[in-house]
């Protein structure tokens, strides 16, 4: 039974809940619902309104050739990307937590790529690798190598995933550091005191504890870089050709350039569908 105070605190744990809802609702419920309403219909500049069609869209923009090699692009973007990332994130980890001489001072070098925003770190990095003028080719010049980042698909692909890395190693560093601030030192002791080199102790008990952790880490990123857009517009333009069109890159060219509203709708609609198993596994895994 409702007591007079029992409906009075949950009235006023209502209001302090309310503008938390109206928000989810404004910027996130209300523009899905939104994209999901248009992908449904023909809604581009063409048309005269909007009116329902069902899947035509999907089966006229998604299951086509281009479509499917936008997300080998981004495939090859998450796969290689992570590598990287890990890797070097584990190496600068590692380095970090024996807390060596200047060590605060890397830390903070380490951690500025992460406060920069990616068109702004896309622009500077294009400008560098500029063929004429930037100055990476004017270094790979004394050595006799004139090279295009931006004319050759495997370079261009190479360099969309050097600038993410470079943005994001600190983020993947930061969390390893977190997580081998909670292993135990006994067992490092003991493998020490039996003999196991680096890369024994980091295989058979480093990475083991680091398992959750690693796990975040990587989902996080993985759902990062399936998104990129700011650094392959800033730089290659999704070029050259489609060599590094994302879905995202194809999304806006088809919504922003061919005011194909509906097709680019149906698009995004299709990734976020194909990224749900990653999101359930994150929620799984964070218990959220």
């Amino acid at each position: 039974m409702f007591t007079r105070n029992g409906l009075k605190e949950k009235a006023a744990s209502l209001g302090f809940v309310a503008p938390i809802w109206v928000f989810m609702l404004t910027v996130g419920l209300i523009p899905i619902g939104f994209a999901v309403w248009i992908s449904f219909s023909n809604l581009s500049i063409y048309s005269d309104g909007s009116q329902f069609v069902g899947v035509d869209n999907y089966l006229r923009a998604v299951f086509t050739p281009r479509f499917g090699g936008t997300l080998a692009v981004t495939l090859v973007f998450v796969v290689v990307g992570l590598a990287i990332q890990f890797v070097f994130g584990y190496l600068l980890a590692t380095a970090l937590h024996r807390q060596l001489k200047g060590f605060r001072i890397a830390r903070t070098l380490l951690l500025v790529p992460m406060l920069l925003t990616p068109v702004v770190v896309g622009l500077i990095w294009g400008f560098m690798f500029n063929p004429d003028l930037g100055i990476i080719n004017a270094v790979l010049g004394t050595f006799g190598l004139q090279l295009n980042f931006f004319a050759d698909p495997i370079l261009a692909q190479g360099l969309v995933i050097l600038i993410d890395a470079w943005m994001h190693i600190p983020f993947v560093m930061l969390m390893l550091v977190a997580g081998m601030a909670s292993v135990s030192d006994e067992p490092l002791e003991a493998a020490a005191l039996d003999g196991a080199n680096w890369w024994q102790t980091t295989r058979y008990i480093v990475l083991p504890a680091l398992a959750p952790v690693i796990m975040v880490t990587m989902i996080v990123r993985c759902i990062d870089i399936v998104r990129i857009f700011d650094i392959v517009f800033t730089t290659t333009r999704g070029g050259p050709g489609t060599s590094t069109e994302t879905v995202s890159m194809l999304s806006y060219v088809t919504t922003f350039q061919f005011y194909e509203f509906s097709d680019g709708a149906a698009m995004s609609i299709a990734l976020a569908a194909l990224m749900f198993p990653v999101y359930f596994l994150y929620i799984r895994l964070t218990r959220i």
